[in-house]
């Protein structure tokens, strides 16, 4: 154990922190107006840990309680009206190989066309 000059002492013991301490930690550092840096502090963590932590949670892998303080993006999710000129679903498939353009219909030879883009692909390259 190492005493520091302002009276503050330093252990070289790690400290564990359980899932639930960190994930409510992430939480706090989420909440609105709080910064990770401040939050960080009043744990006595290291920044780099807490971010570790985020990433962690937006990776799944650390679980987060939700409160009423963490801000989240409106979303709206609903159906468009869809145009009575819409285009029509086409039942063919346009190839641009170089200046080369293939029209794939629903009976195209697929070993057929797979030899032609080869081809098309060693003259354009």
């Amino acid at each position: 154990m190492v005493v520091l000059p302002r009276g503050e002492v330093c252990s070289n013991r790690r400290r564990r922190w359980s899932e639930i301490d960190k994930g409510r930690i992430v939480a706090e550092s989420f909440e609105q107006g709080r910064t990770t840096s401040e939050v960080a502090r009043r744990h006595d963590v290291t920044p780099q840990q807490l971010f570790e932590w985020r990433r962690q949670a937006r990776r799944g892998e650390l679980a987060v309680p939700v409160t009423d303080e963490m801000p989240f993006a409106e979303v709206e999710i609903g159906l468009e009206e869809q145009a009575s000129a819409a285009p029509q679903a086409s039942d063919e498939l346009e190839l641009l190989i170089g200046r080369v353009t293939i029209r794939v219909r629903d009976r195209t030879d697929l070993g057929l066309l797979t030899k032609v883009v080869q081809a098309l692909r060693g003259i354009a390259a």
